[in-house]
């Protein structure tokens, strides 16, 4: 296989570690905002912050929008499945 191939997918690899670790934080904190709100009778869903998170996302990239937000939607909603935890 070519080096340079090589290279550039370690890098992805790399790439694709640190974005585990993000996200895998990001559930982390999801899951103590879950613990909060049961503990003061809040609601898990929160549609007005789920669309602030979505269109802060979208706002603030240059992937493509569509994509940006499905991919966000998957992760919120599984932060929501941990919240309920």
């Amino acid at each position: 296989m070519d080096e340079e191939l090589k290279k550039l997918r370690k890098e992805i690899d790399a790439i694709d570690r640190e974005i585990l670790a993000l996200v895998e934080k990001r559930v982390k904190i999801a899951g103590k905002i879950g613990a909060f709100k049961k503990k003061t009778g809040l609601a898990v869903s929160d549609p007005a912050r789920e669309k602030e998170v979505l269109d802060n996302v979208v706002s603030s990239t240059g992937l493509d929008r569509s994509f940006a937000k499905a991919l966000f939607s998957s992760i919120i909603d599984y932060c929501k499945h941990e919240e309920q935890k």
